[in-house]
């Protein structure tokens, strides 16, 4: 069936395909291509959209405000494809309403622009690119039910890695990457997949990615009608540290926790970024923790929520808890300053001499007699605070102040005394807060009390300075404790490998870096690092220079 007319200059297509159960807006688009013949992607688009573009991205659609009126009567308005049929709703629950709004506009505009950089994928360690992912049994079963194959919704979300219907590992297309060429419209097919074993991960790993991959979908299904405030969100972190007795000792327990649950999960090459280390694990247990400053991506609350609560439900469970807890606090805060504010109008307007009766009688200056005057200032010189000298002598603080200022040597005693005292008083404290904290960095000793160390840097700044010099920084840095040598040896192996696993993969006598990476995909993200794996990079030249494997043990 070819509905496509060659000799039709403005051709617009009649046939509008209905979705298919848990199909991606990419799929029923590529259906349509199938369907009408289309002789090229630029077609097929342009048959869709009322648009001049050429190509869609299949992770976040653009143009859809421009969808053909056809197209729409079908599929629906824009909204409802966006939070139905694309993978944005995952992103939603921990974004600011400011940087989801700018993302829905710029999905119905007619260029993507820079929405992966607003949802703060380029910068969030998972990567800002979404292969597209099918399971083997989902293709048969599709075809045999539908007569065709197609991109299911639930397989495309980042972080799931299993099949939530059968259980088995899911497979990343070839295609539409970034080292895969030209933009194509393309359906599942087993031979256009790459092959990864879920056999090859041991049980404790497979469960551990299985739990993350339901909870992916979980967060993904309240998108559209949940939102975290990240203040609230951090409380809650912190909150349920305190109550595991992690929060104070984050070094010693809750880190090679957090390292030995990630290590399960990073056997899945989109999951290597997650920490490996105690010291890395600290890191990210303390950017979570602290009053955000930002919106992180959500498979990093993901791995947090799934290591302290297991699932996705009881995080829901806490928060709401924590924000019903604020709420009743600020409530209760709102009307104690009703009631003071009623209390003072009464006070002001509606006063009877019996009621100003009871109220304190103001103090008033007096004139001191010469005994008093010289032990009132042998007292201030030691520093004696004001407030303390006015209750003992019954005296005002404007007669205080008035004798400060009539005896200049006095006051000037009195002033240093006090910030001395101040002085002790504020590094007491500040080394309190470093005993609680042990092996923290002193941004985080800092976020504790923040008046405190405000204080510190005005009056007595090279002695925190000195202080804070010997804690930690926080900071791993991208290089910290990575051996390069034994990653190259790594990367070399596995390309040697997949050739002979697959010594007819490589035919032509000319060898892309497409056919590399078709063997191996983690090839194009571990070569992002230019001045790494030079034994990996000469092996790839040697292939390219001589293309049967044979000749590369």
């Amino acid at each position: 069936m070819r509905i496509y007319d060659q000799g039709s200059v403005h051709w617009q297509p009649t046939v509008a395909l209905n979705w298919l159960e848990d199909e991606t807006f990419f799929s029923v688009c590529s259906r349509h291509h199938v369907i009408w013949g289309s002789p090229d992607a630029m077609t097929t688009f342009r048959g869709l959209f009322q648009s001049e573009g050429n190509s869609l991205p299949h992770d976040f659609p653009h143009s859809l405000d421009a969808l053909r009126h056809p197209m729409r009567a079908v599929l629906g308005d824009p909204d409802v494809i966006i939070s139905r049929r694309t993978i944005f709703p995952f992103f939603r629950p921990f974004q600011s309403q400011e940087h989801i709004q700018a993302a829905l506009n710029i999905m119905k505009g007619l260029q993507l622009g820079s929405i992966k950089y607003k949802l703060g994928l380029v910068t969030g360690r998972f990567g800002a690119e979404h292969p597209l992912k099918a399971c083997h049994a989902c293709i048969d079963a599709d075809i045999n039910n539908h007569g065709t194959s197609y991109w299911h919704l639930c397989h495309q979300y980042p972080g799931v890695s299993i099949c939530p219907i059968h259980k088995q590992m899911l497979q990343e297309s070839i295609h539409n990457r970034q080292w895969s060429g030209r933009f194509r419209w393309t359906l599942p097919d087993k031979g256009d997949l790459t092959s990864w074993d879920f056999a090859g991960f041991n049980s404790i790993t497979q469960h551990a990615l299985l739990q993350l991959s339901n909870s992916v979908l979980d967060l993904a299904a309240l998108g559209n009608v949940r939102s975290f405030d990240p203040f609230i969100v951090s409380s809650v972190y912190r909150n349920t540290l305190q109550e595991m007795d992690f929060l104070n000792s984050i070094s010693q327990k809750a880190a090679p926790s957090l390292a030995k649950y990630a290590a399960l999960l990073q056997p899945y090459h989109s999951l290597t970024s997650l920490p490996h280390t105690a010291q890395k694990a600290r890191t990210y247990i303390e950017h979570l923790v602290r009053n955000p400053r930002g919106h992180s991506h959500p498979l990093k609350h993901l791995v947090m929520i799934n290591w302290l609560f297991g699932q996705v439900r009881d995080f829901i469970d806490a928060y709401d808890r924590a924000k019903a807890e604020k709420a009743e606090k600020a409530e209760k805060a709102e009307k104690q300053s009703v009631q003071f504010g009623r209390v003072g109008q009464y006070l002001q307007f509606e006063g009877s001499a019996e009621s100003t009766e009871t109220l304190p009688q103001k103090l008033k200056p007096k004139v001191l007699k010469p005994h008093t005057r010289s032990e009132i200032l042998r007292r201030l010189r030691k520093g004696t605070p004001k407030k303390l000298i006015c209750s003992e002598f019954k005296l005002t603080i404007s007669t205080v102040n008035k004798l400060l200022r009539s005896e200049a040597l006095v006051k000037k005693a009195w002033t240093e005394s006090t910030h001395n005292k101040t002085l002790l008083k504020n590094r007491s404290e500040w080394k309190s807060l470093i005993k609680k904290h042990p092996n923290s960095s002193a941004k985080l000793v800092r976020s504790e009390n923040p008046k405190l160390y405000a204080w510190l840097y005005r009056n007595d700044k090279s002695w925190l300075l000195k202080e804070t010099e010997r804690l930690p920084t926080g900071r791993t840095g991208n290089n910290s404790k990575v051996d390069w040598a034994l990653r190259d040896e790594a990367l070399e192996a596995l390309l040697i490998t997949k050739l002979n696993e697959d010594p007819c993969s490589i035919r032509s006598s000319k060898v892309s870096n497409k056919d590399i990476y078709t063997l191996a995909p983690e090839l194009s993200i571990c070569l992002k690092s230019r001045n790494q794996y030079p034994r990996t990079r000469a092996l790839l030249q040697k292939v390219k220079n001589c293309h049967q494997p044979s000749k590369l043990h």
